[in-house]
């Protein structure tokens, strides 16, 4: 099938430059294939995208696999050269000392599997980017070093490409049912595997350095005559710490207070904010929302309330007084500064609310603090991940819902994450000993992950999409988040009521479909490819599904006429609407539907229906059909 919609946009770019996505290719598995350059560069992550591309049909896969064998072959063989020039006195060149687990590592597995280490090397993950290099160092014969590397580069490649291919094929499929979910999903997991390299990334360079650079300010605060006076509570555990978290938390809300006020008046942040709510408002339907209502209420205030005093709870119970108190302290003073954001930049009150960014993120940030140093050092980074992760998922849905705009929720997790930062700073002053991690990281995941389905429960039909003046200002006559294409034109305008038309196309022949989203997804599964009941897929426009969607089969094929409300007449009886053609289909060997095929032109057969003396049709100059329904 031919690509269309905005997989055609990217496969029209690559089609135009070939050359460069080889390149591309190349330049990804060469520099992940570097020494060391590979523990930073997530260059496999952007193969398996790249495979998601071939799954789609967008990219060759006999290209990229040739592209990428070539690329990982190279830059295996610098790492190799660099190794055998340099010999042993390569490990006192920086930044190869500054690593020094992972080199004994390298040294260790090569010296267990000799020659054949750089075959299985180049597919484990830990010690791909220095498993060359070592091999040159310890003076691995050229010729075999080639031989063996070509090999493993060769099958390396599609090693990554394929799991992109099954995700990309399977991304068809959903862009069949809903393409803009398809997107949506594309664009929160990356943005998921940004977070988590991204937290891995800076863990792993700065927290090392950080600890020293924090000790080093804060002993310098404490020579200043007034900053002394600040920042004692923190770094001295014989000092009140209420004083300093006192000012510094005025401090926190100055700031806030005057952030906000630069936001709400700098033309650029007005811009991107905008860009935002745009790009949101485009990935708003029914196919969307349900999922995206979970990530809602995981940072619902009955979810924060109840994790809060899940935790609480075992802290009293193995009488943890300190922490206790610091986690208390933590989610009060997190729910305030919420309320008065709230309040500033919304000129709300919002006491009880489903978007409180600030609580949500200085809880989960504080709570990787506590934990973080009950694992063992080379996995101390995992509760500051998922904390990010979860995070990033709860602001996703925030900006989804509308509930506050980029630039607010930047800022509230900005400042939440320092607050909970100088709260951890004071709390380690006071208890440097490690506490058994398990039970917390049970409580506090297993609450966070399930509340969301109890606050559903309670208050699924109040949380509803706030969409912002402008964005409902809007009005455009093509639908959004059709199957395979990126829209089509609304060419049926409708002043009639529903029931009367439906009843006119049912004495016609026609069949009324009930529009449903997952519910068609199930049925999909359960049909047979032959059942006279196999499903017709809603789409949407503006955010809607159809209120009358209608069927006849015309020989092999469905015709199909969409109906929506007319949001720029306010009258009840204004419809606009399409007419399509679609034809019996099976996805994945799994799912059998009505495929889209394309746009009815013809409108005959819909002519031919309302025949009568009910209504009156016409074409406009512009192709538009119009059928009104006769006034008695």
């Amino acid at each position: 099938m031919e690509p269309t919609g905005w997989v055609k946009d990217i496969y029209d770019w690559i089609q135009a430059n070939p050359n460069w996505t080889g390149i591309l290719i190349f330049l990804f598995a060469f520099t992940e294939s570097l020494l060391l350059v590979g523990i930073i560069f997530p260059g496999a992550a952007f193969l398996v995208s790249l495979g998601a591309l071939i799954g789609l049909g967008v990219l060759d896969f006999y290209t990229a696999w040739l592209w990428a064998s070539m690329g990982g072959f190279l830059g295996d063989g610098i790492s190799f050269w660099i190794g055998h020039k340099y010999k042993q006195n390569l490990l006192k060149v920086w930044p190869i000392y500054k690593f020094p687990e992972l080199i004994e590592k390298g040294q260790a597995f090569f010296q267990k599997y000799g020659g054949v280490s750089v075959f299985i090397g180049r597919f484990v993950g830990p010690v791909r980017p220095i498993i060359p290099a070592i091999a040159g160092m310890m003076g691995m014969n050229v010729k075999r070093y080639i031989v063996i590397s070509l090999v493993a580069s060769i099958l390396w490649a599609p090693f990554y490409l394929l799991p992109g291919m099954l995700f990309g094929s399977a991304m068809e499929t959903m862009a069949k049912v809903a393409v803009k979910m398809s997107v949506l999903v594309l664009v929160l997991v990356v943005s998921v595997w940004v977070v988590y390299w991204l937290i891995n990334l800076v863990y792993k360079l700065w927290v090392p350095k950080a600890y020293h650079w924090l000790s080093g300010l804060l002993t310098w605060t404490q020579k200043h005559p007034k900053l002394g006076r600040l920042t004692s509570g923190l770094v001295d555990p014989r000092q009140p710490e209420k004083g300093s978290l006192a000012m510094l938390a005025v401090l926190l809300l100055v700031f806030l207070v005057a952030a906000i006020w630069f936001i709400a008046i700098n033309a650029t942040l007005l811009r991107w904010n905008q860009a935002s709510e745009s790009f949101f408002f485009t990935f708003h339907n029914p196919w969307t929302v349900l999922p995206m209502k979970w990530l809602l209420f995981l940072g619902h205030d009955l979810s924060l309330l109840i994790t809060t005093l899940t935790v609480a709870a075992w802290f009293f119970y193995r009488r943890m007084t300190i922490v206790l108190n610091h986690w208390l302290l933590v989610s009060l003073s997190a729910y305030i500064f919420s309320v008065l954001i709230c309040r500033v930049g919304h000129d709300q009150w919002h006491f009880f609310a489903d978007h409180h960014v600030f609580w949500f993120t200085a809880l989960a940030c504080f709570w990787g603090i506590l934990v973080a140093g009950a694992f063992p050092i080379k996995w101390r980074s995992w509760p500051y991940v998922f904390a990010g992760v979860l995070i990033l998922l709860f602001a996703f849905s925030t900006l989804f819902f509308f509930k506050m705009n980029l630039a607010m929720v930047l800022l509230s997790i900005l400042i939440a994450s320092i607050w909970a930062l100088v709260i951890g700073i004071a709390f380690r002053t006071r208890s440097r000993k490690q506490f058994l991690g398990l039970p917390v990281k049970i409580t506090y995941i297993t609450t966070v992950l399930l509340m969301p389905f109890v606050a559903w429960f309670l208050f699924s039909n109040n949380t509803l999409a706030l969409k912002p003046e402008w964005l409902n200002q809007q009005n455009t006559e093509k639908t959004t988040g059709w199957a395979n294409t990126g829209e089509q034109a609304l060419d049926i305008i409708i002043q009639s009521d529903l029931p009367s038309l439906e009843q006119q196309l049912n004495q016609a022949g026609w069949q009324s479909f009930t529009p449903r989203t997952w519910g068609n997804v199930y049925q999909a599964m359960l049909v047979e490819p032959d059942a006279a009941d196999i499903p017709l897929f809603s789409y949407v426009h503006q955010g809607e599904i159809e209120r009358l969607l209608m069927g006849t089969v015309v020989g092999e094929k469905l015709t199909v006429l969409r109906v929506w409300k007319d949001r720029t007449i306010p009258s009840e009886d204004h419809w606009r609407g399409t007419l399509t053609e679609h034809q019996k289909d099976t996805d994945l060997y799994l799912f059998n539907h009505w495929g889209y095929v394309n746009n009815a032109e013809d409108k005959s057969v819909l002519l031919a229906a309302l025949k009568s003396s009910l209504f009156i049709t016409d074409f406009l100059p512009d192709e538009t059909l119009t059928i009104i329904k006769k006034r008695k």
